[in-house]
């Protein structure tokens, strides 16, 4: 695996799951404040609260998260790529079916990345930036669920 690999699938996992068993430290989080921590620790009434007005629900970054990743699996499997990025954001809602169902598919849709990563020639630009762009997606929304989360969870 290259270095580039190596490293897009060491930064997205940290976001996702946390600190690699015996990692010496951290660039994104520290203990359990990885998304898939964050986001397992709620319901889907506190998933689908809007905390303040202009903000979105926990399960709209999800929903979200989950469409962006959909579009770069497309793109990296060669597909057409037709977006409606507004309307990724459009669902603050959800059932616990679909707050189970959103996070199972967000964790496959990072397991099919992380796949397809390895097949990738990393000597083509863009498949280094796709590969960048993610991590840094993810990133964003882990910051954006963390400051949420402490919201919400003060005002229960």
């Amino acid at each position: 695996m290259t270095p580039t690999k190596h490293a897009i699938k060491f930064l997205l996992n940290e976001v996702l799951y946390g600190t690699a068993e015996g990692a010496e430290g951290t660039c994104f989080v520290q203990g359990d404040e990885a998304l898939f921590a964050a986001l397992q620790d709620l319901n889907a009434e506190e998933a689908s609260r809007i905390p303040e007005p202009g903000m979105s629900s926990f399960a709209a970054h999800v929903i979200h998260t989950n469409y962006y990743l959909y579009l770069s699996l497309q793109g990296m499997e060669g597909n057409e790529l037709e977006g409606d990025w507004p309307g990724s954001w459009a669902k603050q809602t959800v059932t616990a079916e679909e707050w189970r169902e959103q996070q199972a598919l967000l964790k496959s849709q990072v397991e099919k990345f992380c796949g397809l990563l390895d097949s990738m020639d990393f000597e083509e630009k863009w498949n280094v930036v796709e590969g960048i762009a993610n991590v840094g997606h993810a990133a964003y929304h882990l910051g954006a669920i963390r400051q949420l989360y402490l919201l919400v969870k003060s005002k229960a």
